[in-house]
C-alpha cells in the first residue's frame, strides 16, 4: 500500500483467499474493504506504525468479496520507499474454516458484529472474542487471552457487574445490565446468556441511545413547562440549558435574546455563565467583529470559534472574556419560522479549544429548533394577553370615559332654551357643549389607535401561528 492505504499489489493468497482478482483490488483504499467498526483502532495503529516503522500483531477484520469478514492478524512493515508492506494470518476460527454451514453462519455473524462478543468460563477467563471486543478495549490477542475478564481496566466494571454474571450463571438465567464506564465516560449495555459452565456475552456502547433518551425527556419536560402560564419564557430556556449541561456537562450555554431593530443583543438564559461576564454582553452588539454571537446573528449562520484567542471575530472581547477562562465558543442563530428574522442566538462555550463533533452538531441543530417554538410561542401569549388586555381597556373606555361626555351632551341639549334663542344660558350650554364634544373625540380617537394597534398585531399572530 502508499502512505494513505491505497492497495498497489496483493498476492495470489490474498486474492484467493478474499475471491478478489488483483485488478478489483489495486487502486481502492485498504478501508474500503475493512470493517467499519475497527476504524478507530485502525488510525491508532497508524500513529504506531508511522513511529516505530513496523506493527506486530495488528488484528482487522477484511471483507471478502461476497461479503464475508474474515479476521486477519497482520505484521506491517514501513519501508524507506515510503511504502506499507503487510503479511497477514487468517485465524482458525473464521468462517472458512467451519466445520459446517451453520457454524460459518454463526461465526461469520460473531466476527461482523459492531458489538462486542467474548464466552466466559465460570473463573472470568475469556475462551473466545471478536474482533469488536478487541476494539471496546484496545487490547492486542495475547492480552485478552491472558488477563481476567474483571481485571480489564478499560472496561471500568462496577461490582453491580459482576454480581448480576455470578447470578446469571448460577441460576442458568439470561441478564441484562446498564452502567456507566467512568474510565472511558461511556455507557454501557451487557446481555449475558449462560450455557453449562460458560456465559456468553455481549457489550454494546449505548452512550448515542441514552443521550437521545435524555434529550427527549428534556424536550418533553420544557415543552410542558412553556404550555403553563406559570414559568416565563427565561426561566423556561434556563431548565433547557440546565438539562442540556447535565447530559454534556463540559458545555456553558447561553440564549442572548435579538432586539426588534437586530442591532443589540440581550440576555435571555445562561445558568452558569458568571455573572459578571453575562453583564458584560447586555447590549451586545449585531456585527461581524462582536465575537460569535454577534456574527452569528449578522451572518444569519453559525459561528465556530474553536480558538478564542485567536479568532478574529473574538479581537475586540479578548480581555473581556480571558478571566473566565472560556476558550471556545460555538454560535447559532435562532430564526423565524418565516425566515424574516433573528429572535434569538444559542451560545455554547468551552473552557478548552475545540470544535464540535457531529453528535454535538445534532444537539446544537435540536435545541435551535426547540428555542424556535419556545420563544414564538410565548411572543405569541404575550401578545395575545395584551390584546385581551387592550380589549378590556376598550371595553372599559366604552362603559365609562365614553358614555360620560355623550351623557353630559345629552343633559345640555335639554336644558338649551329653543324658544329664546337670546337667552345667554344658551351662550353657556354651547361652552359646554364645546368641551364635552372635545373630550368625546379624545375618547374616539384613544378607541380608534387601541383598535388600529390590535388590527396590526393580528397579523403577527396570525403569522406566527403559520
Amino acid at each position: 500500500m502508499d502512505m494513505n492505504g491505497v492497495i498497489l499489489h496483493t498476492n495470489s493468497s490474498f486474492q484467493n483467499l478474499f475471491n478478489y482478482a488483483e485488478a478489483e483490488l489495486a487502486g481502492i483504499n485498504i478501508a474500503d474493504i475493512c470493517h467499519p467498526a475497527d476504524k478507530e483502532r485502525r488510525e491508532e495503529s497508524i500513529g504506531s506504525l508511522m513511529a516505530n516503522k513496523k506493527l506486530v500483531g495488528y488484528q482487522s477484520r477484511v471483507k471478502a468479496k461476497d461479503g464475508c469478514y474474515y479476521s486477519v492478524t497482520w505484521s506491517i512493515i514501513l519501508n524507506g520507499d515510503n511504502l506499507i508492506y503487510s503479511t497477514g494470518n487468517p485465524r482458525m476460527d473464521m468462517p472458512a474454516q467451519a466445520s459446517s454451514a451453520s457454524d460459518e453462519i454463526v461465526q461469520h455473524t460473531i466476527q461482523s458484529l459492531n458489538e462486542g462478543f467474548i464466552v466466559l468460563d465460570e473463573n472470568w477467563q475469556i475462551k473466545a472474542f471478536n474482533p469488536a471486543f478487541q476494539a471496546l478495549t484496545n487490547l492486542n490477542a495475547d492480552a485478552i487471552a491472558s488477563i481476567g475478564f474483571d481485571n480489564i481496566e478499560s472496561l471500568g466494571l462496577i461490582p453491580e457487574v459482576t454480581s448480576e454474571f455470578q447470578r446469571s450463571l448460577k441460576a442458568k438465567k439470561s441478564t441484562q445490565v446498564q452502567y456507566l464506564n467512568t474510565r472511558s465516560n461511556s455507557w454501557l449495555r451487557i446481555n449475558v446468556y449462560p450455557y453449562h459452565n460458560q456465559l456468553a456475552v455481549f457489550i454494546r456502547d449505548i452512550t448515542e441511545i441514552k443521550i437521545q433518551e435524555w434529550v427527549l425527556g428534556l424536550e418533553k419536560k420544557v415543552l410542558e413547562l412553556n404550555a403553563t402560564t406559570q414559568y416565563s419564557l427565561a426561566q423556561t430556556t434556563s431548565e433547557l440549558l440546565k438539562g442540556i449541561e447535565e447530559i454534556f456537562p463540559d458545555m456553558i450555554c447561553s440564549v442572548l435574546e435579538v432586539d426588534d431593530a437586530q442591532e443589540e443583543l440581550r440576555n435571555l438564559a445562561a445558568p452558569r455563565l458568571p455573572k459578571a461576564y453575562c453583564d458584560q454582553l447586555e447590549g451586545l452588539k449585531v456585527g461581524p467583529n462582536h465575537g460569535s454571537c454577534g456574527n452569528a446573528v449578522y451572518h444569519r449562520e453559525q459561528v465556530i470559534a474553536s480558538d478564542i484567542e485567536h479568532d478574529p471575530a473574538w479581537a475586540m472581547y479578548a480581555d473581556m472574556v480571558k478571566p473566565f477562562g472560556l476558550k471556545a465558543c460555538w454560535s447559532t442563530p435562532v430564526i423565524s419560522s418565516k425566515g424574516n428574522k433573528v429572535l434569538a442566538v444559542f451560545g455554547i462555550y468551552y473552557t478548552t479549544k475545540r470544535e464540535p463533533t457531529n453528535d454535538e452538531l445534532h444537539m446544537i441543530n435540536r435545541t435551535v429548533n426547540i428555542l424556535r417554538v419556545l420563544i414564538e410561542s410565548k411572543r405569541y401569549e404575550e401578545n395575545i394577553l395584551e390584546q385581551n388586555n387592550r380589549l378590556h381597556s376598550i371595553a372599559n373606555i366604552s362603559s365609562h370615559e365614553l358614555r360620560r361626555p355623550v351623557a353630559t351632551i345629552l343633559g345640555l341639549v335639554n336644558l338649551f332654551d329653543r324658544d329664546d334663542m337670546l337667552n345667554p344660558l344658551n351662550h353657556e350650554i354651547i361652552t359646554h357643549l364645546d368641551t364635552s364634544a372635545l373630550e368625546l373625540d379624545v375618547v374616539i380617537h384613544n378607541i380608534v389607535e387601541k383598535t388600529v394597534y390590535m388590527k396590526a398585531n393580528t397579523v403577527t399572530e396570525e403569522e406566527l401561528k403559520d
